[in-house]
């Protein structure tokens, strides 16, 4: 058990005056690793201003220099203190420590600062060493890992409306707080370090995600053009469809009532139109649910669920992104700043937030609509890029299976080769009702779908869905087998791993893990999803890492703004876009050598909505 160390106030200095400012940095100046971390006004770095700014060179020492204090209160000038500064955060031989060091390079650039030479953040190697860690947070993650109790925020700043920012708070208590940041995080560095190296995943963080990091910032820095005038139309085009509905809906029921209210419906449905209600789950208020998914299987039986589902639909979409959204836009930029969350999955794969890009619906018109407010800049062109059946590509090149790769070799459609395959028909015989059952059947397999899952979600029998699962498995054997060895893994080791090496825990699989047979399925399917779809963000990571620097190194002034789902987009100047699709394609389809090639397909335009194929000039085909 880590013992607590003494108080270590007189260790951390808050560093006042030029004099004292320089002589820190001659004495950190040949430091082989510096831990940094901003105090600021805000947790949004697109809107925040720099507060202070803490150093440590080594445990239990803490510097902290205020640029933005109570009047009163010791201060350097920010220009000023960062000018100094800047030989130490500029130094490519010394690697920079941070918890969460993206927020810091963003708030840094923004003031005029730029950090370089290698990175380690600390949250980022706790989520790779444990992607279900609950401890990403500096306080707990000192506690857990340290036994150390550190200072909440909210001593310092307060709560609710009392609530103040950095900037309020005297020297005398951020300088403390800001040094047991930079401390903690720097004895954090060598136990996580330790720990991916045991779990093989050091090449993984100091090629793949710790490079990203930095590509993340530019991007949320970046930020994208937003058309407001699409959105004001369609919020009021909306508002308009949604009166309408409403209206509909009570005329249905018979009465007036509000449709929000999950009681009152409830009461619609089940009381006065007497729906049938068995099976049908109660909420804790004792009435009966109307979830999206009870409500999905009542479709048939009354033409007001229909209009019920399409009413939650649009409600929703327009409160979370067409009247949402231009409050986003940073008013200094007018753009639209999205948050990349690069530990906010237990897949590896990339979130997003303020706005969740990953959510707009895409299947349904209203919302491809919303894209259609993602514009380009004025004179630039948007360059979207979107990997072909990544994941199937993966399944394929893990497996080994020779009629799965062969197909991918010949360049078909490979859910028509599918359907040829598991239907025994001419691939040009294939219908397109043929071609969406074996969609749903490739799918369903990568996601360790079981015979049930498969056959409501393709409308069949369960004996239907199961002999088209023995289909597919005769034709494809060896993804049979990869299934069952992904399986074995799981149970075996208590984990999973991508090709590159990055795990996900099932501690649910190993002997003493619940007897629930629902629980340990689930944790099957996870467990066989897990390493297909942890490889596939495993490549989107390089491609953007490494079309990040091309970018850079051919000097064009394109840049990546938007990731989501298997799409990378660039925001390019006109008479840049044919250059930067060329790259993008080479970038993308090299990024991982599979025996499945990449591909991606490439499509141009002046909105995320509309946009055409990229006609490639043949010179560029490569």
């Amino acid at each position: 058990v880590p013992q607590p160390t003494p108080p270590a106030q007189n260790r951390y200095e808050v560093i006042v005056g030029l004099e004292a400012l320089h002589g820190l940095v001659s004495r950190l100046k040949d430091a082989p690793a510096l831990t940094v971390d901003v105090e600021t006004t805000d947790p949004d770095a697109m809107r925040a201003l720099l507060v202070g700014v803490a150093l440590t060179d080594g445990p239990e020492h803490g510097y902290y220099i205020p640029v933005l204090a109570p009047p009163g209160d010791p201060q350097l000038p920010a220009e000023t203190a960062l000018a100094a500064l800047e030989p130490l955060l500029r130094n490519p031989a010394t690697t920079k420590h941070g918890h969460n060091l993206k927020y810091d390079i963003t708030v840094l650039h923004l003031a005029g600062a730029e950090l370089a030479g290698p990175t380690f953040d600390t949250m980022i190697a706790e989520w790779l060493a444990n992607p279900a860690s609950t401890n990403l947070g500096l306080k707990n993650l000192a506690w857990v890992r340290l036994g150390e109790q550190m200072t909440p925020i909210t001593d310092l700043i307060g709560k609710g409306k009392d609530r103040v920012t950095m900037r309020e708070v005297p020297v005398a208590a951020a300088a403390p707080y800001a040094c047991a940041d930079v401390d903690m995080t720097h004895r954090l560095v060598a136990i996580l370090e330790q720990e991916l190296k045991d779990k093989a995943l050091w090449s993984l963080f100091t090629q793949v995600e710790m490079p990203l990091m930095p590509v993340l910032a530019a991007m949320e820095i970046a930020g994208v053009a937003l058309d407001i005038a699409v959105l004001e139309e369609m919020s009021a085009d909306l508002a308009e469809r949604l009166g309408d509905l409403e209206q509909r809906i009570q005329s249905e029921v018979g009465y007036a009532f509000n449709i929000n209210s999950t009681q009152q419906l409830s009461d619609a449905l089940f009381k006065t139109l007497g729906l049938p209600s068995q099976g049908v789950r109660r909420t804790a208020s004792g009435h009966y649910s109307t979830a999206a998914d009870v409500l999905e299987r009542m479709v048939g039986q009354h033409s007001v669920v229909g209009l019920i589902l399409e009413q939650r639909e649009l409600t929703k979409l327009k409160s979370t992104y067409i009247d949402a959204l231009p409050k986003m836009v940073n008013p200094r930029t007018g753009r639209l700043h999205t948050s990349y969350n690069q530990t906010g999955t237990v897949t590896g794969r990339i979130s997003s937030s303020d706005p969740n890009l990953q959510n707009i619906p895409i299947r349904t018109p209203v919302g491809r609509q919303v894209r259609r407010a993602f514009v380009a800049a004025p004179g630039c062109k948007l360059v979207a890029a979107d990997y072909s059946q990544i994941e199937l590509r993966v399944v394929a090149h893990v497996s080994g299976d020779e009629a799965l790769l062969s197909a991918f070799a010949r360049e078909e459609d490979i859910h028509a080769s599918t359907a040829a395959a598991i239907f025994a028909v001419p691939l040009a015989q294939v219908t397109s009702d043929q071609r969406r059952i074996a969609k749903t059947v490739n799918f369903g397999v990568i996601y360790g779908q079981t015979p049930y899952g498969l056959a409501q979600a393709i409308g069949l029998t369960q004996g239907e869905a199961e002999e088209f699962i023995r289909m597919y498995f005769a034709r494809f054997p060896k993804v049979q087998q990869y299934l069952d060895r992904i399986k074995i893994q799981a149970t075996r080791q208590g984990y999973v791993e991508t090709l590159l090496g990055r795990r996900r825990y099932f501690p649910e699989l190993q002997p003493g893990g619940p007897a629930d047979h629902n629980a340990r399925q689930a944790a099957e399917r996870m467990a066989i999803n897990a390493p297909i779809q942890g490889t596939a963000a495993d490549i989107i990571k390089i491609a953007m890492t490494r079309l990040h620097e091309a970018l850079k190194a051919r000097g064009l002034r394109a840049r990546m703004i938007l990731q989501v789902h298997d799409e990378l987009i660039v925001e390019a100047p006109n008479d840049e876009a044919q250059a930067v699709a060329a790259l993008m394609r080479d970038v993308m389809e090299s990024a991982l050598k599979l025996d499945a090639s990449l591909r991606v397909d490439l499509k141009v335009g002046d909105n995320w909505e509309e946009m055409v194929p990229v006609e490639m000039a043949s010179a560029d085909q490569g």
